[in-house]
């Protein structure tokens, strides 16, 4: 599991990063979410669990530098709660960072 993991963190960073996703056969990079980054806020707590502190580290600055709210989106409230506020929730609890609840506070 965490080879896998690092596989599809590794391109990930590499192809899409603070993209909402990446497309696993074009390996293209959408906002497909609206340009707030979904598959990083998502993955920040399975990171952090896995040992991929370094992985961790670089999204979680991602976060709190470079992640925005300030759009004008018609967003989906479950997957919003479940993937946003709780990927940035638990991310919070399990690293300390402030600037990450602080994000989680302006969603």
């Amino acid at each position: 599991a965490r080879a896998m993991m690092q596989h599809v963190w590794t391109n990930y960073e590499r192809h899409a990063f603070g993209k909402d996703e990446l497309r696993p056969v074009s390996g293209k990079a959408v906002d497909s979410w609206g340009g707030v980054g979904q598959t990083l806020v998502d993955a920040l707590d399975t990171l952090w669990m896995m040992g991929f502190k370094d992985e961790f580290g670089r999204a979680a600055n991602w976060v709190e530098e470079s992640l925005s709210f300030d759009k004008d989106l018609n967003v989906n409230f479950f997957e919003t709660s479940i993937r946003h506020l709780g990927g940035l929730l638990s991310a919070h609890v399990l690293s300390g960072r402030p600037g990450i609840l602080d994000k989680a506070k302006d969603l």
